[in-house]
């Protein structure tokens, strides 16, 4: 079978990339399992939440075996993930006490996962253009690829809907405040045809907006917590709106409404929908095509 030298390159290209990053996130994991496995355990709390620009960091204070008190900042992120009072569990080395990780799992696990799916999409797509390189037949890699990514959003559809039905009917309940309406911007590249017909690249501004809001517990316990961004907002500062927290880990926390406790899920459904969709629908008509018709 004939090679195609341009596609093949193209291939090896997007094999690499996503390589490189799969091992990023495999890497960032064994950091993470060593901890998990080698690692001394204490009990920890989040004594305070410092925030630096758009980034959240939680203040651990925790108490070495010698009875040495131990206060450290762990990584910050763009939403507070932990409130101020949390318990928490601190793995850390015996040799560096420093080099804590907390035990919860979108700390240990959540990044390495998303680095390593991520990396398996560049693979997915490299595996495409190998096909394409061995001059196989666009219709069935395009299949193949298609129902690859229905099956893995289905399989993120599920989950989320079922986090958040467990949420939404186990959780408790309470009147929260917004105290913020917080607004990220990025830039980001686009082609633009001018009236002239011409092409231009030119850098716009992508702006999103996400409310920030106050509630407080049952037990009495201040969290703060981020809703749902986009590109506008129905929210603004004072407003009342109705939480749902998780009762063992109040930062879980959602507004009461479709944007922050559904979305997420009716997305992943419908790009299951589209893709295995378009798969099944590719995959008819080229059996049909290759359905020998009768004689009338």
């Amino acid at each position: 079978m004939a090679m195609d030298m341009g596609w093949r390159r193209i291939a090896w290209a997007i094999f690499g990339i996503g390589g490189l990053i799969v091992a990023g996130g495999i890497l960032l994991g064994l950091g993470n399992l060593r901890h998990a496995l080698y690692g001394d355990r204490a009990d920890g709390v989040v004594v305070d939440i410092v925030r630096d620009g758009n980034m959240y960091a939680p203040v651990v204070r925790f108490r070495l075996p010698s009875g040495e008190l131990q206060e450290i900042t762990e990584l910050g992120s763009g939403s507070p993930d932990f409130s101020k009072g949390d318990l928490v569990t601190v793995l850390y080395m015996p040799e560096d006490p420093q080099s804590i990780r907390l035990d919860t799992f979108e700390r240990l696990w959540m990044v390495p996962i998303i680095a390593i799916g991520f990396g398996c999409f560049w693979l997915l797509f490299g595996a495409v253009a190998w096909g394409l390189s061995r001059n196989g037949d666009l219709s069935v890699i395009g299949e193949r690829a298609f129902t690859a990514i229905s099956v893995v959003a289905l399989l993120i559809g599920i989950f989320t809907l079922w986090s958040a039905t467990d949420l939404y009917a186990s959780g408790g309940r309470a009147q929260g405040t917004v105290v913020e309406i917080r607004k990220s911007s990025s830039i980001v590249t686009e082609d633009v045809t001018l009236a002239t017909g011409r092409e231009v690249r030119r850098d716009v501004e992508r702006v999103s907006f996400a409310p920030v809001v106050h509630f407080t517990t049952q037990e009495g316990r201040d969290v703060e917590f981020h809703g749902r961004g986009g590109s506008g907002t129905s929210f603004s500062e004072g407003d009342v709106v109705t939480v749902v927290y998780d009762r063992t880990n109040p930062s879980r926390a959602r507004i009461v409404s479709f944007l922050d406790l559904w979305l997420p899920a009716a997305v992943a459904f419908a790009v299951a929908f589209l893709f295995g969709g378009a798969a099944s629908l590719s995959r008819r008509i080229r059996q049909r095509r290759a359905t020998p018709q009768g004689i009338s």
